[in-house]
């Protein structure tokens, strides 16, 4: 049934309205998205980059932190030095997470003149004893040669960072006091990551000899390096691993893969097998481990310095305070530690491209409930605009239904009353009339009673083994009248001997009367019906039985089809020609139908004709058979 145009015009423009205003809330979403992945990604990348700057000063702190301890006044003699240091060590390894990190302790005293020497702290004795140098240094020891071997150069360079330390000093109040170690920038910390040792500057004073003097020559540094030797398998087994575990670790274990290589293809530590020995095109974050300030995250290359004020920033890095390890390269080729992080769902852009489809998928999906919702909404208040007008379409038949037999056996009556019927012959036509009117409406009202309780699902139906003949000559029974009024030849087709059907006798009965109705109605000038009845031969249905009702009349179209069993429904054909009904007959034949455990279906040709078809189980044998056996009254009680 078509709506007016005018609520069909309002209704198309209530639809585009909302289906606007989701295109519009699906733009806004997807911007949403995209804002808040981009937020995303610079939270996790600031986040990365401080995890990254947490795990480099937790590693100078470990690597560095004896140094912080070793404090005595360069100008105390050897022996008083190395007490100093020992009990000073001591202290720091009791207290230190990881005490067995260093292995070797050496001093390498006079290191800016051709007297140098190298001296190993016995912690244990407290003294420094001579030593050799390791072959592991080597190459630091040569580099000192080269470093120094221009004395001028050195010199220079010494008095430079002298007179600085002097200047600082007088801005503090004072010149140092004598035992105390100068708070400049006396001290360069650096890092032999071939030979795995850190050593540190530590500068005296000036000396001149009398002939030095006599002569006019500079004074010459002194000059003192402390050197740690650090243990590798501490290292990678122990430290590099806490480490990352304290910084790049989530609720469900690490969140990043991390490595530490020495050039492409050189892993020193790696969080997962594989990682880190292959060149990775485009890892998270990349930091050098060593070298530049903690500011600068590029990679600057640190070849030997021209001369030792190079390992001397302007502000410098004092003791007690934050450390700065420069990597010595001894080499051009020679390559610095790099910290390499990538994230274990394929980096970063990945993890925020997941985190927006997420969210994408999420937001359109809600607005695709939303949509959905609305959409249920505008079909509901169709449909319910429509079953309202079929309501009304109900009154309005039910109406007139009511009004025509209540009109003749009210005039029935009147003529009754007034005295215009005279003889017996005349007074049994108007009391049949009146009989036969009366039972129409009882049937009308019935009708629509069994139909209130289908749908409220409280009718109660009392099944038991049926013959389908039976059925059939029980609705035949009750209407011959309208069939014999309308002139209908009715052609019966019953198959012999069909099994017994389960069902309400009463039920299957009306059943089959709102069909014949229909066939009786909607036949046309044809004036012929067929009962037809037998088994389903279908393969999947070979246990039901099959009752079909059969007309040439109207027909019904297939848009009609599929609407033809809802309640108050009437064909526009049926319309037309003034057919008077309810439109309650099929939708309760179908509900008895399917309530006996069967099932109604249709088939039609407009202008050929209709046929209906009840489809209905065998009874059990069982049930059958204790139908058959049950116990009789005895007939002889019956008799009176």
């Amino acid at each position: 049934m078509k709506l007016p145009l005018k609520e069909r015009v309002f209704l198309s423009g209530v639809v585009i309205a909302l289906a606007a205003v989701l295109a519009v809330l699906a733009v806004l979403q997807y911007r949403w998205a995209r804002e808040v992945s981009d937020a995303t990604s610079t939270r996790l990348q600031a986040n990365l980059q401080s995890s990254m700057m947490g795990w480099r000063d937790d590693l100078y702190r470990e690597l560095a932190g004896v140094f912080g301890v070793l404090q005595a006044d360069p100008a105390l003699p050897l022996h008083e030095k190395a007490a100093r240091y020992a009990q000073q060590y001591q202290t720091w390894s009791q207290s230190a997470a990881h005490s067995n990190l260093i292995s070797h302790l050496f001093l390498v005293s006079n290191a800016a003149s051709d007297h140098a020497e190298l001296f190993q702290l016995n912690t244990a004795e407290g003294d420094f004893q001579p030593a050799q140098w390791p072959q592991e240094l080597e190459h630091f020891h040569n580099w000192l040669q080269t470093s120094f071997a221009d004395r001028e150069r050195a010199t220079r360079a010494m008095m430079r960072l002298h007179t600085r330390d002097h200047f600082r000093r007088n801005q503090n109040g004072g010149a140092a006091s004598p035992g105390r170690r100068p708070q400049g920038p006396d001290v360069a910390a650096m890092v032999d990551v071939n030979a795995l040792a850190l050593m540190r500057l530590q500068f005296h004073h000036f000396q001149q000899n009398d002939a030095g003097r006599q002569s006019g020559e500079r004074p010459q540094p002194v000059v003192d390096w402390i050197v740690v030797e650090l243990d590798r398998k501490v290292l990678d087994d122990h430290i590099l691993p806490e480490l990352t575990e304290r910084h790049f670790s989530g609720s469900e274990g690490l969140d990043y893969q991390v490595a530490v290589t020495n050039g492409p293809g050189s892993v020193i530590y790696s969080s997962d097998s594989g990682f880190g020995k292959q060149e990775i095109a485009s890892p998270d974050g990349t930091m050098p481990v060593f070298g530049p300030p903690r500011t600068a995250l590029s990679h600057r290359p640190m070849n030997p310095p021209p001369n030792l004020a190079a390992h001397h920033p302007p502000d410098g890095f004092g003791f007690p305070g934050g450390v700065r390890l420069d990597p010595i390269h001894y080499s051009a080729d020679e390559n610095d530690w790099q910290l390499l992080v990538r994230h274990r769902m394929g980096g970063l852009e990945a993890v925020v491209a997941g985190i927006r489809r997420r969210n994408l998928e999420l937001s359109f999906g809600v607005l695709l409930v939303l949509a959905a919702g609305i959409g249920i909404i505008v079909v509901t208040s169709q449909r319910a605009r429509m079953l309202a007008r079929l309501q009304m379409d109900f009154v309005a038949s039910v109406s007139h239904e009511l009004r025509t037999p209540l009109a003749v056996i009210s005039s029935a009556a009147e003529n009754i009353a007034d005295g215009v019927v005279a003889g017996r012959q005349q007074l049994a036509q108007y009391g049949g009339e009146i009989k036969n009117q009366a039972k129409h409406l009882i049937q009308l009202v019935e009708q629509i009673l069994l139909f209130a309780a289908t749908r409220g699902k409280r009718h109660h139906y009392t099944l038991r083994p049926l013959r389908v003949s039976d059925v059939i000559d029980a609705a035949l029974k009750d209407t011959a009248g309208m069939i014999d009024a309308a002139g209908i030849t009715v052609e019966q087709d019953v198959a012999p001997n069909l099994p017994p059907i389960m069902g309400d006798l009463a039920a299957l009965s009306h059943c089959l009367q709102n069909l014949i109705t229909n066939a009786v109605k909607y036949g046309g000038d044809a004036r012929w019906m067929r009962i037809k009845a037998g088994v389903n031969e279908e393969q999947l249905h070979f246990d039901e039985v099959q009752i079909s009702v059969e007309d040439k009349g109207l027909g019904i179209g297939a848009s009609e089809l599929r609407h033809i069993f809802e309640p108050f429904y009437r064909s526009r054909a049926a319309a037309a020609a003034q057919i008077h009904g309810t439109g309650l007959g099929l939708s309760l034949a179908r509900d008895i139908a399917e309530a006996m455990g069967g099932r109604l279906t249709v088939s039609s040709e407009p202008g050929k004709g209709s046929c209906f078809t009840v489809y209905l189980k065998f009874a059990e044998v069982s049930v059958v058979q204790a139908t058959q056996t049950a116990p009789v009254a005895n007939p002889n009680l019956s008799k009176t």
